[in-house]
């Protein structure tokens, strides 16, 4: 088709709109500067013109003779862009055919824009475009320009280079048509800066960029005959989502704001290569970490492990070492884990854990203090990474005294530390002991998410086991023993939502009462001591058929409503004969029965850790006698059940009201269910709520006297201090109470009840007979069986029943239906 411009006034009159002439990528070679291979040799370029005019006359008239001939306008580009061997740039040619057609057709265009595209330019881009508009603006477009660079911030995109595309937009003023500006030392800077660098964020990739393309064009000779208006910098990740084509950000930087940025050293930048995990130049090796500001000490976190020997008794020693060392106060110390072993497999299972300490030290410091503890106190061999050893202390985390946290990348030492985020057993102690919206000093995201990010995979090798350790008497030959506790991510059948539950199998404790007065078995016969030992006999041939261990809870004193207490020595007298007994006879399986005393007495738990007693059953959570969480702190291989009661014996059914949260969770603390802030109009919630609260303070006070986290067992006390409904409650909550945090923003003193066991006694209580109308507590065992499966239902670690026959075998059943065992 032919167009001619009209220039009668009738007809500019009539052009309503803007008319275009279009020509799209017309194909020809030629030379503009070296190709691909550097050589001087004709590329492949292609040429599209968009042309602003006005043919109205031609539209109105149909009549050829006002237009331009689209074959001729092809043919004259086509001819000048022959009429020159080589055009040096391709700017160069492109600000030639824009000129060259605005003067042989200028009484025929308003305005144009020439781009021109070179595919042969540079092996690394797709291809690298030239944009020429008429109010002297030039674009310089550079496509898919393809790098391997170490960027992200996860492990597993740092232990290799990832390839990256760039797209760079560099948009110039024209100030001189004969000078050019030459593109290939701008491709090799970016390149050269990129790939030798490494990069956390995207964010700091693009904008460090546009630096140095700047720095690289202040350098060229064509700066002082252009006036740069801006660049812009779009960075694809291609494969960061499995799921898409790429990812990516961009940012557009002006001249103004990439002159004030710091200068860059293109040449000489970090070269860590592809075994850097972690950048920070501000902090190096010897940099000093200020860890004492205005009286506050520094805060840091450390992983522990071990896999060889006695693990449990290489943690306490580490431990031991750390807490005694000058410039170290433990604050917090998590649940231990068992685990599988990482990266080499071929090794025994680990035992894990986490320590929060506020420290003098600074980073250096404190990892020459755990060097030394590991392999001058406690003897530790390598004999290869990621091998068996003996003791393994890490720094994790640490946070300035100022509460900001510190990163390091030294030869020997990286902060945060570089695999966190892809280990279950160090991120699962970690998050027991930080609130739920404590991120990563690199990601931002919070721990729990990365953590839930681990499970989500749900990879065998990343379940855990949480471990309480239990002291061995001589009659016991294993050299660790636990009570263990093994939890995952499960999805619900009928619900097909994602559940956390414990799918080990439940402890079955059996009551042993030793007094006359027990309100369900009390007896005449209570201090016929070998006719006990032929009842634990039978216990522990009715549990076994089902369990691997069996718990007998020996009581010597009642704790029913108003009883009457026994003295100290009555209550002496009444059971450490009985587990001297038990931990002396041959006919019993003593490795597979674990023993447990149900005192609120610590002279009582004392001697009887000492008879062989594995764990403390304390229903008055520490608050009968001060001295009972002292006891308990001295021995650090017992457990301890620490339960929830109000009042005391006389008083408990009279402090049986819940009625608001508020009355009893100071304002200044904030409490969580499941890492989730609670919400206060949920009535719901209230009385776990209370309770978790009324727990956490006892909980805090245990830690306080120096019992470890480890050690504890939780009772919500089902009968005492509680009404029926409460007790049905309780039972039905179990799920939101094992998932019960609460951070006190005064004290900054965080309690987390993730983790911990859950025991509960249902056996025969007066809540079962009112409901079942039997008033003989003895009638309630059929009844207790049923409550026995619910309760293993709603999420119970351990049971606590009187008629442990029958009361197994319900528990068998629940553990078959609701965990599958």
């Amino acid at each position: 088709m032919i167009v001619k411009r009209l220039l009668t006034s009738m007809a500019a009159k009539s052009n309503m709109g803007m008319d275009q002439i279009h020509i799209n990528n017309l194909a020809l070679q030629t030379i503009c500067g070296p190709d691909l291979w550097t050589r001087v040799a004709p590329q492949h370029c292609k040429i599209s013109l968009t042309i602003n005019t006005d043919f109205a006359k031609c539209s109105a008239t149909d009549d050829l003779k006002y237009s331009l001939n689209y074959a001729v306008l092809c043919r004259d580009i086509t001819n000048h862009v022959d009429s020159k061997k080589n055009w040096g740039h391709i700017d160069t040619l492109s600000k030639s055919i824009f000129n060259f057609i605005s003067e042989k057709y200028q009484q025929s265009i308003d305005s144009m824009k020439v781009t021109l595209k070179n595919e042969d330019c540079h092996l690394r881009t797709k291809n690298i475009e030239s944009v020429i508009q008429s109010n002297n603006v030039e674009i310089l477009n550079i496509r898919n320009l393809e790098l391997f660079a170490i960027i992200g911030i996860f492990n597993f995109e740092r232990l290799q280079r990832q390839k990256v595309s760039l797209d760079l937009s560099i948009k110039n003023k024209t100030l001189n048509a004969e000078q050019s500006l030459n593109i290939r030392p701008i491709i090799d800077d970016v390149v050269t800066y990129v790939e030798q660098s490494d990069f956390k964020t995207v964010e700091a990739l693009i904008e460090s960029v546009a630096k140095v393309i700047h720095q690289t064009m202040e350098t060229d000779i064509i700066m002082s005959h252009s006036e740069l208006i801006d660049i812009a910098v779009k960075v694809t990740k291609l494969s960061a989502i499995t799921d898409t084509e790429g990812v990516g950000v961009s940012c557009v930087r002006s001249a103004e704001q990439l002159k004030i940025l710091e200068p860059i050293d293109i040449l000489h930048n970090n070269t860590r290569g592809e075994t850097l995990l972690y950048n920070n130049s501000q902090n190096k090796e010897n940099v000093d970490i200020q860890t004492i500001n205005n009286g506050n000490w520094a805060k840091a976190y450390l992983a522990f492990g071990s896999n060889i020997g006695n693990r449990m008794d290489y943690i306490r020693q580490a431990l031991e070492l750390l807490k005694n060392a000058p410039g170290i106060k433990f604050t917090a110390v998590s649940s231990v884990f068992e685990s599988e072993p990482m990266y080499f497999t071929e090794q025994d299972q680990f035992l894990n854990g986490c320590i929060e300490v506020s420290t003098s030290l600074t980073p250096a410091d404190l990892l020459k203090l755990c060097k030394k503890i590991e392999y001058l106190e406690l003897k530790r061999t390598k004999d290869f990474e990621n091998g068996p050893r003996s003791i393994d202390l890490d720094i994790i985390l640490y946070y300035d005294a100022e509460g900001n946290a510190v990163q390091i990348n030294a030869t020997d030492l990286v902060i945060p530390h570089p695999r966190m985020l892809e280990r279950t057993f160090v991120l699962e102690p970690l998050c027991e002991l930080l609130p739920p919206n404590v991120t990563h000093p690199l990601t931002i995201e919070p721990l729990v998410d990365h953590l839930q990010q681990i499970y989500d995979l749900n990879k065998p090798e990343d379940v855990l086991w949480k471990v309480i350790p239990l002291n061995n008497s001589a009659k016991q030959s294993k050299i660790d023993r636990f009570l263990k506790f093994k939890s995952v991510l499960k999805r619900a059948e009928l619900t097909q939502t994602d559940n956390r539950v414990t799918v080990s199998p439940t402890y079955v404790m059996a009551i042993m009462n030793t007094t006359p007065d027990s309100f369900s078995d009390g007896s005449r016969n209570y201090a016929d001591i070998e006719g006990q030992l032929s009842k634990v006999k039978d216990i522990c041939d009715d549990v076994l058929k089902h369990y691997e261990n069996v718990i007998i809870d020996i009581g010597g004193c009642s704790t029913r409503p108003n009883s009457k207490q026994a003295t100290e020595e009555e209550e002496l007298k009444r059971t450490i004969p009985l587990i001297e007994l038990i931990r002396d006879s041959k006919d019993l399986p003593q490795d597979k029965i674990i023993l447990s005393i149900d005192t609120y007495r610590s002279i009582v738990a004392e001697k009887a850790i000492k008879a062989g007693v594995n764990i403390i059953n304390d229903i008055s959570g520490g608050s009968f006698d001060n001295e009972m969480f002292n006891t308990v702190a001295k021995h650090p291989n017992v457990a301890y059940v620490l339960s929830h009661i109000r009042g005391d014996i006389s008083s408990m059914t009279q402090n049986a009201q819940y009625n608001t949260k508020d009355e009893y969770i100071p304002p200044n603390s904030i409490d969580y269910i499941d890492n989730n802030e609670c919400d206060a109009s949920n009535k719901y919630m209230n009385l776990t709520r209370i309770i978790g609260y009324e727990m956490s303070e006892r909980y805090s006070k245990a830690l306080e006297a120096g019992i470890q986290r480890w050690q504890i067992i939780l009772d919500p006390g089902l009968g005492f201090a509680k009404n029926l409904k409460e007790n049905i409650d309780v039972i039905k909550q179990l799920p939101l109470l094992k998932n019960y945090s609460v951070y006190n923003d005064k004290s900054a003193l965080y309690v987390n009840f993730r983790n911990l066991p859950v025991l509960l006694g249902p056996s025969r209580k007066k809540f079962i007979g009112t409901i079942t109308q039997d008033e003989n507590p003895i009638d309630r065992d059929f009844a207790t069986g049923s409550l026995v499966a619910v309760s293993i239902g709603y999420g119970t670690d351990i049971i606590r029943v009187h008629n442990a026959k029958e009361c197994s075998k319900s528990a068998i059943l629940a553990d078959t239906i609701y965990k599958r065992i």
